[in-house]
């Protein structure tokens, strides 16, 4: 479960590695679970510091990770500790504001505009949260100068990150990289040439509902992942041939729960937690079936007559948790500050063995640390699998 930049290392480190130019990065939402992609990505390092990952894409969280990445000059493995040390900084009152006045205040204005029947007086509502502190934190995290000097060395291809417009629904993915790479357009989702900015940024990472939608070029934008039916798509397009994806979804035993006592009503933690995932894990696993497919049905086909089909095999590695992040986040949710907590517990944070609406806005030090740690391990678990992937080898398919 976890490394996945050595595929290239060759490139700025050891010869005799594969070929660079083709190998993705993905990486995927999740709020504070990007934490996770850390841990991964700083095992990965360790083992091959010299790793290139000339093709970079993201939504939310991944975002933020994969702009800094690209923008760094320096090795993969000083850039991935450069990374996590941001991670470790991180306080949730330094991602959006958490004093009472300011979460009762939003919370005010959402009864507000409920109750007024659409009066244009109605407080105006942009989220539940402000989001200032974020802003602030970001403006030291990414640099476009930075990440256009990567571009004209040839150290980075490309870098993409998506965005949903909330005037259209439709998923518009921004691909700051060489001029010359084609962009597309498919049913609810386009490409677009531009220069990736702290607002882009912000844009892909604002969590529906919670955080505020970011203005670009006169339009509100929101997460990346919330019409994003198609992740890996953009990596495949920008010319990846081989794609390490990184999940923050736990892979439960499929095994139907035996009913204990009466059952009794979820809480709107626990609807709000499943809507989340729906948002940032499920389209990633989903489309790692599509590609898993695809790649089946190329293996029957000739190598004669493959000439024919627009398709062509791209190797997949997905990297996944080992153990449920929810149930990791309900462990440290005493953490939280104070207000928060309470208004959290309001919604039945406490009623739920496994508190997935916790798990996406809880930044506090030590549970960041536990996912960046479990990372680690699961990366080290799988490192046999991971070099297999890296060295130009078959590994099975979306595995993690």
């Amino acid at each position: 479960m976890a490394r996945g930049p050595a595929v290239n290392e060759a490139a700025s480190g050891p010869p005799g590695g594969p070929e660079p130019g083709h190998t993705a990065l993905v990486l995927s939402g999740g709020g504070a679970r990007g934490a996770y992609q850390v841990g991964v990505m700083r095992y990965i390092a360790r083992r091959r510091p010299f790793a290139r990952f000339p093709i970079l894409t993201g939504v939310s969280a991944g975002a933020i990770n994969a702009s800094f990445l690209a923008g760094s000059a320096d090795t993969f493995e000083g850039a991935v500790e450069a990374l996590a040390e941001r991670w470790l900084s991180l306080s949730t009152d330094r991602v959006f504001r958490t004093d009472m006045a300011s979460l009762a205040r939003n919370a005010l204005r959402v009864l507000l505009n409920l109750g007024s029947g659409g009066s244009s007086l109605a407080p105006r509502v942009q989220g539940l949260v402000e989001t200032e502190p974020l802003r602030r934190f970001l403006e030291g995290l990414i640099d476009p100068d930075a990440i256009a000097r990567n571009v004209e060395s040839g150290k980075l291809r490309a870098l993409a990150i998506s965005a949903t417009a909330f005037d259209t629904g439709r998923t518009i993915t921004y691909i700051q990289g060489e001029p010359w790479l084609e962009t597309w357009e498919r049913v609810r989702r386009r490409a677009v040439h531009g220069r990736i900015t702290l607002d882009h940024v912000m844009a892909s990472a604002a969590i529906p509902l919670f955080f505020p939608a970011v203005k670009l070029n006169g339009r509100y934008f929101g997460d990346g992942s919330l019409r994003q039916s198609h992740p890996l798509s953009p990596a495949i397009h920008l010319g990846a041939d081989r794609i390490l994806a990184v999940s923050s979804r736990w892979h439960a035993p499929v095994v139907e729960p035996v009913a204990q006592g009466e059952a009794v009503y979820p809480p709107a933690a626990q609807v709000l937690g499943l809507l989340l995932n729906s948002i940032f894990l499920d389209n990633l696993d989903m489309d790692a079936e599509r590609l898993s497919r695809v790649n089946d049905l190329l293996r029957r086909v000739p190598h004669s007559r493959r000439w024919l089909l627009s398709e062509r095999p791209v190797r997949l590695l997905v990297l996944r948790p080992s153990s449920d992040i929810g149930r990791v986040a309900r462990g440290y949710e005493q953490s939280l500050p104070r207000s928060l907590r309470y208004l959290l517990r309001g919604l039945g944070t406490r009623k739920v063995p496994s508190s997935d609406l916790v798990s996406y806005l809880m930044f506090e030090s030590e549970y960041l640390e536990h996912l960046i740690r479990l990372g680690e391990r699961d990366a080290e678990r799988a490192w046999l699998k991971i070099r297999r992937f890296l060295d130009g080898g078959e590994v099975s398919q979306a595995d993690g």
